[in-house]
């Protein structure tokens, strides 16, 4: 009796999970002080995670889901993301599995960036709008459900961000720009920048660096260059914090990350910044030697873990591994207690163990929920370690929650102190809740989305969105806003700066067929309905019920077109301010809405990247007037509306043959020349008024010549002969 009373007072000592972080509660945002990780509170934190990659072939061998292939596309990337989230929810559910009183205590995710929307090993990034994709369409929302798990992510650069076949020398030139370009991105995202429990591991296991760039002198391990690789690895930490981002930063270190020692003889800067390092049987030649295990610690380790909180983001190990598998070669009673001692009295360090599929088997065949709990040492070891540091995680209490002041606007009026309002369909609605600082920002509903504090949708229904707020000790509060669309539905017609002509359905009511342009009419074809879709808007046409749709395209020059509702991402569209003007931007392609200079009625409609030209400029007009104050959907004076002067460009010979003169009455920043069609066929940059263009090969028929000034755009029409 004695006996099983002791068993159930260890048990209620060990698991006090409801004072802290575990599943479905709180991961409050973590900050570095001194050589500790600590919470909003001030209490020392220590996470104990998993490593998981993303290639499918790393989860089941392919079998469990399609590697994405469109990351702008939510469908497609929902295969890999509900896997993902499915292995989260298992690691972090305590319930009792496998035959044992307990189950996963897993506190955070180390991701391995090893497959990356938009990038490739062999040229880095190649397709920003796939980029973007990553991040909103997997690494926000994969963040979300760890949060909703008490999970902390940490994003670890690897895979595209190094060049193929470098093999050891992979702290080079283009490993740093690539790294610069990758982190300066995704650390301004909305949804990443500043979210509570995501954290960033710059790279993935640099093993050597020149002692100065492009020398060739490769190496590491000594003085020369652990200060080569602080110099190397210093400008993507301030590239960081130049966008805001204070996330907690893990810096890695030379040598497969197995010498964090350097940083203690050459240190970064910065604030908020701990060290990543591996640990493995092979490092050191240790083993299964409890005591070289302990020596190596403290030679290459503790040196940097008395100075910042340490993450162990490698490690595994089992008995009997020869080739490769020798690098893991060690037991729990050798190797494996040894470094949890080491790390456990040092007090500072962080540490995973092991893949996904070190863990759970088998993936192949099974899904994470019905997986059996793996055989080899590490596995074993760590299951049984893990509920031992329910002490150490985050608390989720320390203060009461911070009361939300609503704020709204209509139209970019007047900010109003109130959490309703009645707007027309279609009106500009933007919500801005206080405080403004001090913690981070959630939404729901209605249309909103991500961690931005102000929201803007264009709700055509009545909705309710809800704001969370989450202050800097933990405490959330939420509130919500309601919209009251009142009235008819409200129509709009867009109008190009440049050319005066307005957006038109062209009474097409085919799938895939092209946008047009046109004068001013009465005709329902020029009257469109603005749809909030997410954080985007859709405009549906009012004669045809089709959607404008950016058609996948990515070109610049190629046509806008209309389809029904698909609820691709290519009918998704934001707004954006250009002084008294509007830009509209595809969420699929990131291009815009292209007047492309065609003055003639029944012209079609193009998408071009950012040209700063009032080609891509539009007034959107609501029929009604009815909507709230000024500067949002508002009309223009006919007079400032700058209209093509065919007059002011001259093309000779026209018809042509071989060599196209132009006459400009300024210097054009640069020339191009589309099909009939509106495909892009020529462009040039220009640095004079007189260009001559060598048409020789163009086939016979009518051709566009573009060119877009400062702030003037001037198209004529050309016959090849």
């Amino acid at each position: 009796m004695k006996k099983k009373l002791l068993i159930y007072l260890m048990v209620v000592v060990v698991f006090p999970i409801e004072m802290f972080a575990w599943q479905g509660m709180s991961t409050p945002m973590l900050h570095v002080e001194g050589r500790y990780l600590k919470d909003p509170s001030g209490k020392n934190v220590l996470l104990h995670g998993w490593m998981q990659p993303i290639e499918t072939w790393f989860n089941g061998g392919g079998n469990r889901y399609d590697n994405p292939t469109n990351w702008t596309d939510p469908n497609n990337v929902a295969g890999m993301l509900n896997f993902l989230n499915d292995a989260a929810t298992v690691m972090s559910d305590v319930s009792p599995k496998y035959g044992r009183d307990h189950g996963w205590y897993a506190s955070f995710v180390r991701v391995n960036c090893d497959f990356v929307g938009g990038w490739t090993q062999e040229s880095g990034l190649v397709n920003q709008a796939q980029f973007d994709g990553w991040i909103q369409n997997f690494v926000v929302p994969y963040a979300n459900h760890l949060r909703s798990r008490g999970l902390y992510l940490v994003l670890c650069a690897t895979g595209p961000m190094m060049t193929p076949d470098n093999g050891t020398h992979n702290a080079g030139i283009t490993e740093q720009a690539r790294l610069r370009t990758f982190w300066s991105t995704v650390a301004n995202a909305p949804g990443v920048k500043n979210a509570d429990n995501i954290m960033f591991e710059l790279m993935n296991e640099p093993v050597q660096v020149e002692s100065y760039p492009g020398n060739g002198d490769w190496g590491s391990g000594s003085a020369t260059y652990f200060q080569a690789f602080r110099n190397w690895i210093q400008p993507i930490i301030n590239d960081i914090r130049n966008t805001g981002a204070n996330n907690v930063i893990w810096v890695p270190c030379l040598g497969w990350q197995g010498e964090p020692h350097g940083w203690a003889q050459y240190p970064f800067t910065g604030s908020n910044i701990g060290v990543a390092a591996h640990y493995y049987p092979a490092y050191g030649g240790v083993y299964d030697n409890p005591t070289a295990v302990q020596n190596l610690w403290n030679s290459n380790y503790k040196p940097a873990a008395d100075m910042w909180p340490m993450m162990i983001t490698e490690c595994y190990w089992f008995p009997g591994g020869t080739g490769y598998d020798d690098l893991f070669n060690g037991t729990t009673a050798g190797f494996g207690n040894a470094l949890k001692n080491a790390m456990d009295n040092q007090g500072n360090v962080q540490y995973l163990i092991g893949f996904l599929a070190d863990h759970l088997v088998d993936l192949t065949t099974s899904t994470p929920a019905n997986c059996t709990l793996g055989s080899r040492e590490a596995t074993q070891a760590y299951f049984e370690w893990l509920p031992t540091y329910t002490w150490a995680a985050p608390s989720t209490g320390g203060c009461d929650p911070t009361p939300i002041t609503p704020y709204l606007q209509v139209n970019d009026g007047a900010w109003q102190q109130t959490a309703s309002v009645a707007v027309s369909s279609g009106a500009k609605v933007k919500f801005g809740p206080q405080p403004v600082s001090g913690g981070s920002w959630s939404w729901s509903g209605g249309g909103t989305s991500g961690s931005s504090r102000e929201q803007t949708i264009y709700p055509t229904s009545s909705i309710t969105a809800t704001a969370t707020y989450t202050n800097s000790c933990g405490a959330q509060s939420t509130q919500d806003f309601n919209v009251t669309v009142s009235g008819g539905t409200d129509y709009v017609k867009i109008q190009n700066r440049a050319t005066g002509l307005y957006i038109d359905g062209m009474g097409r009511t085919s799938d895939g067929s092209n946008a047009g342009q046109w004068g001013s009419s009465s005709s329902d074809n020029q009257q469109w309905v603005i749809e909030t879709s997410g954080s985007y808007v859709r405009f549906k046409n009012q004669a045809t019920g089709l959607y404008l749709d950016g058609m996948g395209r990515t070109s610049d020059g190629s046509l806008v077109g209309q389809w029904s509702n698909s609820g691709s991402n290519n009918q998704q569209w934001t707004i954006e301010d250009i002084g008294s003007y509007k830009r509209i931007k595809n969420n699929a392609s990131g291009l815009y809405i292209d007047g492309m200079g065609w003055s003639t009625n029944g012209s079609d409609l193009g998408q071009w990247s950012n040209s700063g030209s009032d080609a891509q400029q539009w007034t959107i007009t609501n029929l009604k007037s009815t909507m709230a104050g000024s500067g949002g959907l508002s009309t223009v004076n006919e007079g400032t509306v700058n209209k093509i002067n065919e007059d002011k460009i001259k093309i000779y010979p026209n018809p042509v043959i071989g060599m196209l003169n132009l006459q400009l009455p300024a210097i054009p920043k640069e020339i191009a020349i589309y099909s009939i069609e509106g495909k892009q066929l020529y462009r040039q940059n220009t640095v004079s008024e007189n260009v001559e263009i060598d048409m020789s090969g163009f086939r016979p028929g009518i051709y566009f010549v573009k060119a877009i000034g400062q702030n003037e755009t001037w198209t004529q029409k050309v016959l090849k002969k």
